[in-house]
């Protein structure tokens, strides 16, 4: 199985340790027969690159290594992975891909789809109009046109898209389109976490606390929390502590995340570690 990601260039997502979550995986996989069904299973790491056209250029290669494929991260090659995989009769396994997959025949969601959950929340709160905001690189880049695409297809009016680095100028000039734009009550933020290190979403809220965005006229979304269980049960986020503009501005986020009740990310960590599956010095709060 290749796993997918742009480890090598996306420097929080290296984070993810997908070489000792993969081993983790095929390791627990290959001891339980009524998974793995007799079959020996392995993973190899494959690095995803951050930008679109290469990354596409990429995934000709990945057929060689693998018998089926986890990824891609960058919902832009989707298509092409889906296409290909077809082609190979290979099972691609894509959290990241926008849309239903239509003619894509080996395509498999392990997941609900993010824009779909988060389209559930829009209309239970009853907030129609949306602005997202994204990070320039291009994975950020294409999640948020996807997004906006995909809401647009399900019926709410998305009249800001746009990209925000982490200079004050640009986030300002961003929050500035979303004052200006009619009726918009959510702001989705496509980029990495704050909480995790994030520094566009960092300077974009600090920003929005500055010009008096953060009061409950807005509401702040992150989409990268729709993807995977972000601790949050009695759990310390130094840069909240640490800055108390952010902390502020923090109020005025809604985060929906995937819950994990029988077991915390930082409890199974412990647990892989207790177990000696996985190195003793990972800390799980650097991961």
């Amino acid at each position: 199985v290749g796993v997918m990601g742009p480890w090598t260039c996306d420097p929080l997502l290296a984070r993810a340790l997908p070489e000792v979550a993969s081993r983790l995986a095929v390791t627990r996989l290959n001891r339980d027969p009524t998974l793995n069904e007799g079959y020996w299973w392995d993973a190899v790491v494959l690095a995803e690159a951050c930008r679109t056209p290469q990354g596409v250029t990429g995934l000709l290669n990945a057929e060689r290594y693998a018998t089926g494929l986890v990824g891609p991260l960058n919902p832009a090659t989707c298509g092409a992975a889906g296409l290909l995989a077809a082609a190979w009769n290979k099972p691609l396994v894509s959290w990241a891909c926008l849309g239903d997959g239509e003619g894509l025949d080996t395509l498999v969601t392990p997941m609900p789809e993010p824009a779909g959950v988060l389209h559930s929340v829009l209309r239970f709160f009853r907030w129609a109009h949306v602005a997202v905001l994204s990070a320039p690189q291009d994975l950020w880049r294409e999640v948020g046109q996807g997004l906006a695409q995909d809401l647009r297809a399900r019926g709410l009016p998305v009249t800001v898209v746009t990209t925000v680095g982490t200079e004050e100028e640009e986030a300002r000039e961003a929050l500035r389109r979303v004052q200006r734009a009619d009726g918009v009550r959510v702001v989705v933020m496509c980029m990495h976490s704050v909480l995790l290190g994030g520094e566009e979403q960092r300077v974009l809220l600090e920003k929005a606390e500055d010009m008096g965005m953060t009061d409950g006229t807005y509401v702040f979304i992150p989409y990268d929390a729709l993807t995977f269980p972000l601790p949050y049960h009695r759990v310390p986020y130094p840069v909240l502590a640490n800055n108390t503009k952010l902390r502020l501005a923090y109020d005025a986020v809604l985060t929906v995340t995937i819950d994990s009740p029988e077991v915390t990310f930082q409890e199974a960590l412990q647990q892989a570690k207790e177990a000696y599956e996985i190195p003793a010095y990972i800390d799980p709060t650097q991961v």
